[in-house]
């Protein structure tokens, strides 16, 4: 979260302290804590969510392989953008 309260990709994946959820055809969105900022535990999150794409600021080459194996579309952006940037043009960015 940003210091005005809005949502921002974090530049540490295993240190981002939640998991944003975005439906696009539902236009719904679903917060979740990482309450404890490890990648394990976010991989574990991102798994059970049953997301197919994530779009992150860094991965580390093991929670990437974890996530690509699942079936998971991992794409890297700056962490500059607004959520809603990434949202609509995430197709668009470099797979990790």
């Amino acid at each position: 979260m940003g210091s005005d309260g809005a949502s921002s990709l974090s530049p540490f994946f295993a240190k981002s302290d939640a998991l944003l959820l975005i439906d696009r055809k539902e236009g719904i969105r679903r917060f979740l804590r990482n309450e404890q900022r490890k990648a394990e535990t976010l991989c574990d999150m991102i798994l059970k969510s049953g997301v197919d794409q994530l779009v992150c600021g860094f991965i580390g080459e093991p929670e990437r392989r974890t996530l690509r194996a699942a079936g998971i579309d991992v794409r890297l952006s700056s962490c500059t953008r607004s959520v809603d940037e990434l949202a609509t043009c995430s197709y668009d960015l470099p797979t990790a």
